[in-house]
């Protein structure tokens, strides 16, 4: 077959594998009806073998989608052997990260020797691949009908698109929520990280909320180690894939480490290996408390994702990641793979934010841990309902080191002359360096700081004003390590000339 016609028919299959999880989204075991199997795995590379025509190869071999890594087919004679279906993922735990046998199966439908070879490799890193495996095939008839008709799908699984489609129609959001939300656009991302070959997607999904927060709350950038998390945790986790470690860091010590809390990627870099731990590591930032966002469910609502994102920041989930996936490049991903997952999740993931308007029923922002040069700058955008997106969802509950003060309260501003409006509100603080006094005309926009007090100065005269003018005033707090929220917005305006002829102080006097 020359170079061009296998390119064509490579992307033949591509999309065929996409067609089928579109048609069959909860399929795929396919068989040929009445026949045998031969099955080759990791020791069969390099050895010959014989196919008859009423035999079915299947290749199956150990690989991890949570990595990134995907055994694809490189080179097929298609007039001896064909593919049939998409690759099978068969799960070998219910880890997050954990590895499964990636299964290929093929038919022999015309005489001859083909090598079969596949590699193992990232689809969008031009990189050379981990592993290859070739096998010599010579099939052999007598070869039956080759049609589509020969191919059976069979499965037991129910997870449907199109269900949860329905049930994302019915779903409602809280009304204060904003319709497009994203933590990156408000500085609370931090940059992509890459997992490589390891298993350990649970720890960099344990690890970037923390991450999150601390460029959230404390405005600094920390690098936080998921090797840590890899080599010292007591669960029996690692490259073989975990689940969630928030207890790491907020109170569960492992053996030999000084105290619970996060640890510092430059005091155990990242290695991708299941190694030793060699206590103690110096600790740092901790969690004041984690927790399920509802732990009644495997998915949680729209409405509830949304509302954890929105109050906690950036949350640890799940997801059922198969070939589609790993090949994503950029757009709205909507190809429902929970399927190759038997129904259920195998990849940890981190949700930023969401848009409502984009997709049939609207986005999550799923950012990744494969580095990035995947998706779109190592995220994308995951259209609701699909391959199991939000299972097991948990948020993070993290202080901050800077404690900025407590928001005034009760603000009020009254008119007492053409030209000066008083202000005077309610003190909620005892760490306040002092209050920073805006002003606007509108009470929207155009917002002006126009003074600064001390602390525990409770009032201002704002003066030199326009006459007969609608002012709009909010107050807040600030010391070292920030400002507070704002104050309630407070409005009055300046009298005109006959109102302050009304106010026209008047002495009566009395008496002799």
């Amino acid at each position: 077959m020359s170079l061009k016609r296998f390119s064509m028919f490579l992307s033949f299959i591509t999309l065929f594998v996409a067609a089928s999880a579109l048609v069959h989204p909860a399929v795929p075991r396919a068989s040929l009806i009445g026949s045998e199997e031969r099955i080759v795995r990791e020791a069969d590379n390099g050895q010959r073998l014989e196919l008859r025509g009423d035999q079915m190869l299947v290749v199956d071999l150990e690989g991890n989608p949570s990595t990134g890594y995907l055994w694809e087919i490189v080179n097929i004679d298609i007039k001896i052997l064909r593919p049939i279906g998409p690759v099978e993922f068969v799960p070998q735990s219910d880890r997050l990260g954990a590895p499964v046998r990636m299964v290929y199966r093929f038919q022999a439908v015309g005489a001859g020797s083909t090598d079969l070879v596949l590699v193992y490799r990232r689809p969008w890193e031009e990189q050379a691949p981990l592993h290859r495996f070739s096998i010599q095939v010579q099939t052999v008839g007598p070869f039956g009908p080759n049609t589509e008709s020969e191919t059976r799908w069979t499965d037991d699984r129910s997870t449907s698109a199109a269900v949860a489609d329905e049930e994302l129609a019915d779903a409602v959001s809280p009304e204060d929520l904003p319709t497009a939300f994203n933590w990156c656009d408000l500085g609370g991302c931090t940059p992509v990280k890459d997992q490589g070959y390891c298993g350990s997607c649970w720890a960099f999904g344990t690890v970037g909320p923390l991450e999150s927060l601390i460029k959230i709350k404390d405005g600094l950038t920390k690098d936080l180690s998921e090797q840590y998390l890899v080599s010292c945790n007591t669960d029996g986790w690692g490259c073989n894939g975990g689940w969630w470690a928030h207890a790491y860091h907020k109170d569960k010590v492992p053996p030999g480490e000084p105290a619970a809390g996060a640890v510092y990627e430059a005091d155990f870099p990242y290695m991708a290996l299941d190694l030793p731990c060699n206590p103690p590591h110096p600790h740092h930032e901790k969690l004041l408390s984690w927790s399920s966002v509802n732990p009644s469910v495997n998915v949680p609502s729209v409405a509830e994702i949304k509302q954890a994102i929105y109050n906690y920041g950036p949350i640890s989930v799940a997801v059922c990641v198969g070939s589609a996936f790993q090949s994503y490049r950029s757009g709205v991903f909507a190809t429902d793979e929970t399927y190759q997952c038997q129904g259920g999740v195998n990849h940890a993931v981190v949700l930023v934010g969401w848009d409502d308007a984009q997709g049939s029923h609207g986005i999550w922002y799923l950012r990744n841990s494969w580095g990035p040069g995947w998706g779109e700058g190592g995220y994308m955008r995951i259209a609701r309902g699909v391959s199991n997106v939000g299972y097991a969802a948990t948020y993070v509950v993290y202080e901050g080191t800077r404690h900025v003060p407590l928001a005034p309260t009760n603000l009020q501003a009254q008119a007492v002359s053409t030209r000066q409006i008083d202000l005077k509100w309610t003190d909620q603080s005892t760490d306040e360096n002092g209050f920073k006094i805006e002003r606007s005309r509108d009470g929207v926009f155009n917002w002006n700081q126009i003074a600064t007090v001390g602390a525990n100065v409770r009032a201002y005269s704002d003066t030199g004003l326009q006459k007969e003018t609608l002012y709009f005033y909010r107050v807040r707090a600030f010391n070292d390590d920030g400002d507070s929220k704002y104050s309630n917005i407070a409005e009055a305006m300046t009298f005109g000339e006959w109102t302050a002829a009304v106010y026209v102080p008047c002495v009566i006097k009395t008496g002799p």
